[in-house]
């Protein structure tokens, strides 16, 4: 499944085009967004950690991820579209409201975005196949594993980027041959800008466990040949500046990721993998390595799947054990297996279901989970 892409520009190319540039009907605005809900369950929470963290947590549960977004766009006489998209959480945030904000320019020479977005290995990705939207083995939006109670996370993923919608410049190439290319730079893990009355302007370097100076590039190549369909690519991420106090400094963040699918007769095959370096802010060497494949086969409004990912997780301190500080030289494991499904209703509308097997094993304390879950849920785009 290909994450969102939404190729657009910014203020960078205004500088080779404004002159005589000119929309006679101004910019437009309109609105649009996406509902995401789901409820699952666990048929199997098994903890070998004593005492049973089981015992402390709900079988069932409900989830929803709502965004809705404001896009103010128009096409200049010279060609030169301009715009502006602001995307909001649909839920109360106590945290951040705004999920992403930019403007653009786009036109022949590609596209420029300046603004809080996602980096260009995050823009330009895709995941192992899963039928369901919302539901899957790689980087799914739901899940309903506990692993992460006594380990690295719920699940596995292969396209999480760095910096996540840290403000930034993000520059888009022209198709040409069925290849195109990404690339950003990111000054810091700052968002939502603006002057303040006290402090420094530019920002001090000093902000710890901040990755800074974050340069990204990706690119992919989708042909379809006599009706079979491929993608390939990749990305890379490196941050260039890990602001840390020397004596524990982690060493710099990093991240690659690469992909392949074919398509062929309502068939999609394909698989992914994300190496991630140096994820902690303090603890050294905790390096994450997942891959995975899946097949997906789609006739009429119906759509199933099959999807596994293994994550091997390097030197973790695991939040049950009572030395909590990681095993140098261990790696924790990480399975998951996802069996989808989809229905289209009708056009931007889908129901979701998942079956859903995890299996993580601690290297550090010896303590392992199993579990086995169902989900329902529906995808609503507007």
């Amino acid at each position: 499944m290909k994450k969102a892409l939404l190729g657009t520009t910014a203020l960078i190319a205004a500088g080779f085009v404004v002159g005589d540039a000119y929309a006679a009907q101004g910019v437009k605005l309109s609105l649009g967004g996406r509902y995401m809900g789901a409820a699952g369950v666990q048929a199997i929470d098994d903890f070998s950690a004593t005492p049973d963290p089981s015992d402390q947590l709900r079988e069932y549960v409900f989830k929803q991820d709502v965004r809705v977004y404001f896009l103010g766009e128009t096409t200049l006489d010279n060609g030169l579209t301009v715009g502006a998209r602001v995307s909001l959480r649909g839920q109360t945030d106590s945290k951040d409201q705004i999920h992403d904000v930019y403007a653009y320019f786009s036109g022949g020479f590609g596209e420029i975005r300046f603004g809080d977005t996602a980096e260009a290995l995050g823009q330009l990705c895709y995941l192992v196949p899963s039928a369901a939207a919302i539901f899957g083995a790689d980087s799914p939006n739901f899940n309903f594993s506990n692993a992460g109670v006594i380990g690295y996370g719920a699940t596995n993923g292969t396209c999480y980027g760095v910096d996540g919608q840290s403000t930034k410049i993000v520059y888009f190439s022209p198709t040409f041959g069925g290849f195109h290319f990404a690339a950003s730079f990111t000054p810091d893990n700052t968002k939502d800008s603006r002057n303040t009355l006290r402090s420094a302007a530019t920002r001090f370097m000093n902000d710890t466990g901040q990755n800074s100076e974050n340069l990204s590039i990706a690119g992919t190549f989708t042909h379809d040949f006599n009706g079979v369909g491929l993608v390939v690519g990749g990305g890379a991420t490196w941050s260039f500046n890990r602001e840390q106090a020397e004596a524990d400094h982690p060493g710099h963040r990093q991240e690659y990721n690469g992909y392949a699918q074919v398509s062929f007769s309502g068939f999609t095959v394909g698989g992914a993998i994300s190496d991630r370096v140096n994820v902690s802010n303090s603890i050294h060497n905790t390096d994450a390595l997942v891959y995975g494949v899946g097949v997906t086969y789609n006739w009429d409004a119906w759509t199933v799947g099959l999807g596994a990912t293994h994550g091997s997780y390097d030197n973790q301190a695991h939040p049950l054990s009572v030395a909590t500080a990681p095993v140098v030289g261990t790696s924790d494991d990480h399975d998951v297996v996802s069996l989808t499904a989809a229905y289209a209703l009708g056009p931007g509308i889908e129901i979701d279901g998942v079956v859903e097997y995890d299996k993580y094993r601690g290297a550090s304390d010896g303590d392992t989970y199993e579990g086995l879950g169902f989900g329902l849920g529906t995808l609503i785009n507007f």
